[in-house]
């Protein structure tokens, strides 16, 4: 290739956007080379393919001298040029992305644009690929920027970013040394992300003492599209934790890695549990979201050393279907299950409590690796199952450093048909009711619909609402006295704004829920 026919059209081009650049450049080192390329580097984008070719095939002899150790400038520029095109090349036998290869081979050499564009592009999903997201290696660099002085706004508001929501340590959740850690590198930034973090923690009360209403002027000020989004949502809904017993708080959060008991609540058959999927916030202070789970757990064959079982979890209207093996934890009595990373077990969408970005309304967790553990809650037998430190929210491609639980109760395998046989009412044992046990209608549902059901005995009827954070919404007066027959309850939900909620009714003891939807 004839280098001044290179430069010619570089040149060419450079000068139709910036009047400034006014001669050839010659005899030019490997890092004025990349200087000069990446002056440009915003404009790659209105570049024609055939010259960003001739650029790639300019920088390579330096980009590539020493795999990017000599001059990771260069590595750098090719990168964002491959970046441009979105090219791929087969590397010991594997597909591989050149824009990371490259840019990354320059942050690894620790060149401080690198370093910055490396780390935003993998916690931002900005190239084709996904990739393992070493959080320490970013949180690193962006340390290392701090002290070189380059883009430290941009540097700081990751590190709070990375501290707050507990990306980086091993820890289940954000404890009080890393709020502070995040406090202080928001408050050192101007970024306006920072500064919409900052309001976050006003509100929450993440420390610094909860105040909503300057959390709220905080985001006015701030003069950004999700301070904005995030301000309107906050002021429309009920964001206080919700209440759950201290007795189930300490069994799945304080006391979780204590008093391994064997599980015996698995039964050799199909086990069916109700209970609830249980999200905390990052400091694990209260709970951000309580939605109802279903779980059979059916032993398809027991092989001593781990059982081959179908999981069938339903939650929030959808359920999810998967084989597996579940294994022993010989020194702890627990079991667990492992997913393949590539097809995780993807549970149904939650809602985004935070909703600060129009697309991402719900959100998806991705769970390599499930635990499961038995303890005794309230007097009664309960499975705990905690995910794995490998979730992932699937739309953020982020990892969950938050405590998760379900927290489970068996449930009597359910007979032919709802028998309800105690008129007294006395307390016996439950059993599960048929998923069509009830029918709603209408559904979608309006300002008032209709629960019909049917009874072969008297039984003591309850009826709740709940939102989809799990919050209850609606509780009817308990029917104690309900007779036989088919029955029909009218349900004002006038009061109830746009969503999906959780019809939850329990019949001497006997849990039931359905999902409905309100235009």
């Amino acid at each position: 290739m004839n280098t001044s026919f290179v430069w010619g059209l570089l040149c060419l081009a450079l000068l139709s956007v910036h009047q400034s650049y006014a001669q050839e450049p010659t005899g030019l080192t490997c890092a004025q080379k990349a200087e000069v390329i990446l002056k440009f580097k915003n404009d790659f984008k209105n570049y024609p393919p055939a010259l960003i070719d001739e650029m790639i095939e300019y920088i390579t002899p330096c980009a590539e001298a020493s795999y990017g150790r000599t001059n990771p400038s260069s590595a750098y520029a090719k990168g964002l040029l491959h970046l441009k095109k979105g090219d791929y090349t087969t590397l010991f036998g594997k597909r591989t992305e050149l824009s990371s290869l490259h840019i990354s081979r320059a942050a690894y050499y620790q060149y401080p644009p690198a370093m910055l564009t490396h780390g935003i592009n993998l916690l931002t999903d900005v190239y084709k690929e996904k990739y393992h997201i070493r959080y320490s290696t970013i949180s690193k660099d962006f340390e290392k920027l701090l002290t070189l002085d380059h883009k430290k706004d941009i540097a700081n508001y990751v590190l709070g970013y990375l501290n707050l929501k507990n990306l980086v340590t091993k820890e289940d959740f954000t404890n009080t040394t890393l709020v502070n850690k995040a406090k202080a590198h928001f408050e050192n930034s101007n970024h306006p992300m920072a500064k919409h973090w900052l309001a976050i923690m006003q509100y929450y009360g993440y420390g610094v003492p909860k105040d909503k209403a300057k959390a709220l002027q905080m985001l006015t000020d701030n003069a950004i599209f999700n301070s904005k989004t995030l301000k309107q949502h906050l002021q429309n809904q009920n964001n206080d934790w919700i209440p759950i017993s201290a007795e189930e708080r300490l069994a799945i959060i304080e006391n979780y890695d204590t008093n391994y008991k064997p599980v015996t609540v698995i039964g050799s058959g199909n086990t069916i549990f109700k209970g609830h999927f249980i999200e905390f916030d990052w400091t694990a202070a209260g709970v951000k979201q309580r939605i109802p789970v279903t779980l059979s757990i059916a032993i398809r064959e027991d092989h001593g050393s781990y059982k081959d079982v179908r999981l069938e979890l339903t939650m929030n209207g959808e359920t999810k279907i998967h084989d597996n093996k579940l294994k022993k934890i010989s020194s702890t009595n627990a079991f667990y299950m492992t997913f393949n990373q590539l097809q995780p077990l993807k549970l149904p969408p939650v809602k985004n409590i935070l909703q600060d970005h129009p697309d991402k309304n719900t959100l998806s967790y991705g769970i390599s690796e499930l635990f499961f553990k038995e303890e005794t809650i309230n007097g009664k037998q309960a499975l705990i199952i905690k995910p794995s430190r490998t979730t992932e929210i699937l739309e953020l491609n982020e990892k969950v450093h938050t405590p998760i639980r379900m927290v489970l109760y068996p449930e009597t395998p359910a007979p032919a048909t709802v028998s309800i046989a105690d008129t007294a009412l006395k307390a016996t044992s439950p059993v599960s009711l048929d998923k069509n046990f009830a029918t709603i209608s209408p559904n979608p549902i309006g300002n008032e619909f209709n629960i019909t059901y049917t009874l072969d005995q008297a039984a003591e009827v309850q009826v709740a609402i709940y939102d989809f954070f799990g919050q209850q919404r609606i509780s009817l007066p308990s029917q104690k006295n309900t007779t036989k027959g088919t029955q029909t309850i009218t349900v004002d939900s006038a009061t109830l704004p746009s969503g999906t909620y959780v019809i939850q009714m329990t019949i001497n003891g006997a849990p039931y829920s359905k999902t409905v939807v309100k235009l």
